[in-house]
């Protein structure tokens, strides 16, 4: 098995034995580059997690894997279109599921809601990771955009702790009324900010080329 990271090419037999000494090669390696981990490439499958699992199912057959690394500013532009895209496919979800808890609340919409909640918690942990970076000045460079951006999530963090105050009171109108007026119109505001980031981004880069 051949695994290409870093303009090296690693060689390891086909055996579950190699795979902790090889995982922490490739973290050795990166560690001591500029870069940041992505994903793997495993003959010519990318896969983005759960990733010693598919080793030990797969490792008999695995022929080649490529070492996919990003810079930090490519990391955390990559998540700031992800969370774009997690804002378009929640907000219609939000509303339905706020319509559920105002009629008849299903098992369903608990999963949905604890979807939710973690969806949430995830906005919050990659804003932070983004936010606290010493390098935020290259990786969002309209600070004034990112501080508008920065102010809903605060609010959606203050949100957050109303909702679980319903919950544990098993309010389900309350319940509906926050998604419905405070959580999905936040969403709408914090999609369209980011948006605007993403433009304002592309608008400089324009300039400098």
């Amino acid at each position: 098995m051949k695994v290409y990271i870093l303009d090296e090419i690693l060689k390891y037999e086909n055996c579950k034995s190699i795979l902790d000494d090889m995982f922490k090669e490739i973290e050795h390696k990166v560690s001591s580059s500029n870069l940041v981990f992505s994903h793997f490439i495993i003959d010519g499958f990318e896969l983005y997690d759960d990733f010693y699992d598919y080793f030990l199912d797969n490792i008999r057959n695995i022929k080649e894997v490529e070492v996919i690394t990003k810079t930090i500013k490519e990391i955390s532009q990559d998540i700031i279109i992800t969370t774009i895209d997690y804002y378009y496919r929640a907000i219609p979800e939000i509303e339905i599921l706020a319509n559920e808890f105002y009629k008849t609340t299903s098992r369903e919409s608990w999963h949905k809601l604890m979807a939710l909640v973690e969806g949430v918690k995830w906005i919050m942990d990659t804003f932070v990771a983004i936010d606290t970076n010493p390098q935020l000045q290259d990786i969002v460079r309209s600070y004034e955009g990112w501080n508008r951006y920065a102010k809903d999530v605060y609010s959606l963090q203050e949100i957050m702790l109303d909702f679980e105050d319903v919950l544990e009171n098993s309010d389900f109108v309350s319940t509906a009324d926050l998604l419905s007026y405070k959580i999905a119109p936040l969403f709408k505001e914090m999609k369209g900010k980011l948006e605007q980031l993403v433009l304002e981004e592309v608008a400089m880069d324009k300039v400098e080329s």
